[in-house]
């Protein structure tokens, strides 16, 4: 009789089934929890696997990672002594990138903690499906990057979830305003403007902007964003949504804005696109409109840390909204050769923060390509 390999059972089953068999032998007195891989990641020739693990001082354990019925490599902890864990343990982090070359396309990997002593007893920190991206497959190009967008947004809470981290109401409006009167106090929003949001998401900040200003614009790449910012504005009789193209803003007129703000975007665009969206601001501003623009910040030591967990991805297998970073100097530099003047940056423990404004003459701006 052949042997049941639990990853060709219907993943319900196999779920269930190694529950069971962990808890046969599970040990209480093992704690740990698992950073990495997370659920959005895509994996194509590798894993970046990441976590911690507690176990008493007499009881040292061991973690290793497996895929499916293969195990792929004992981990090496890293003690921790200034981190939080019960009287007598010892609490140990984990941090590796694992290659990938010979494993199956598809199958479970689990992060299991074990004891390194005679005393039995094992734990498993987590378990994920792993989808590995086989030679021929296609990665979703720039050209996907809408699409990524919609399908993250299919639901309210999977597109707020999205964007802003929680689908907790109040933190969202809490969230949004914050962000909003940051914008109108940079900017100096008047009653009497128009004003634009470069990506504007299911309106977190536009719900409190809308109401301050003549007209909202708001303006996304991604349909399904964009249907539940409608509904979110619903109540507003000055509020108008465009679908971008992911390229400029096309749909929006010359001189037509007073106050163009871009928040939490950059981070997902490549440079090149960083950089034509403020030549675009440009274009549609009026002379003195006022140009609000941010990222994480790569000179923090909190950017840093994004920046070197992106580099960990397999190159192949990035998503194509991955967070990027930039520096005070790339934001002011491209505000600059797109014309703007009275350029000022301000940084923070995270977020650069890019204000300027359109010469009260026309200028004529670098081409954004």
């Amino acid at each position: 009789m052949r042997p049941i390999r639990l990853q060709n059972l219907p993943v319900r089953l196999s779920w269930r089934l190694r529950r069971w068999a962990a808890s046969r032998h599970a040990a209480p007195w093992i704690a740990g929890g698992v950073e990495r891989p997370d659920r959005v990641q895509r994996y194509s020739r590798s894993v970046d696997v990441r976590g911690w693990v507690s176990a008493p001082a007499d009881r040292p354990v061991t973690v290793d990672v497996w895929l499916g019925d293969s195990m792929l490599q004992r981990l090496a902890l890293t003690p921790t002594p200034d981190a939080v864990a019960p009287a007598g343990h010892v609490r140990s982090a984990f941090d590796a990138v694992i290659p990938l070359e010979h494993a199956r396309s598809r199958a479970w990997l689990r992060i299991v903690a074990s004891s390194a002593t005679g005393v039995q007893g094992l734990r498993v920190l987590g378990i994920t499906r792993l989808v590995r991206a086989r030679p021929g497959d296609k990665l979703p190009p720039r050209a996907a990057y809408g699409a990524v967008w919609d399908a993250v947004a299919t639901t309210l809470s999977d597109a707020q979830f999205s964007v802003a981290g929680t689908t907790d109401p109040a933190a969202l409006a809490d969230s949004g305003r914050s962000t909003a009167d940051d914008v109108a106090r940079e900017t100096g929003i008047r009653g009497t403007d128009t004003v634009l949001e470069i990506g504007c998401g299911v309106a977190r900040v536009g719900a409190s902007l809308a109401p301050r200003c003549a007209r909202w614009i708001g303006a996304d790449v991604s349909g399904e964003m964009l249907r539940h910012a409608r509904a979110a504005l619903a109540g507003h009789a000055n509020v108008s949504l465009i679908q971008l193209n992911g390229v400029d803003l096309a749909g929006v007129d010359d001189a037509s804005v007073d106050v163009a703000y871009c928040t939490g975007v950059f981070m997902h665009l490549d440079e090149w696109e960083r950089y034509r969206y403020l030549a675009e601001a440009f274009r549609v501003l009026r002379p003195g409109g006022r140009v609000y623009v941010d990222n994480i910040n790569l000179l923090s030591p909190e950017g840093w840390t994004i920046f070197t967990q992106t580099m960990r991805m397999d190159p192949l297998a990035r998503p194509v909204n991955v967070s990027k970073t930039s520096t005070p100097e790339e934001l002011s530099w491209f505000a600059t050769q797109a014309g703007f003047v009275d350029v000022r940056t301000r940084g923070g423990s995270l977020w650069i923060t890019a204000i300027a404004r359109k010469p009260d003459r026309p200028a004529t701006p670098a081409a954004a390509g």
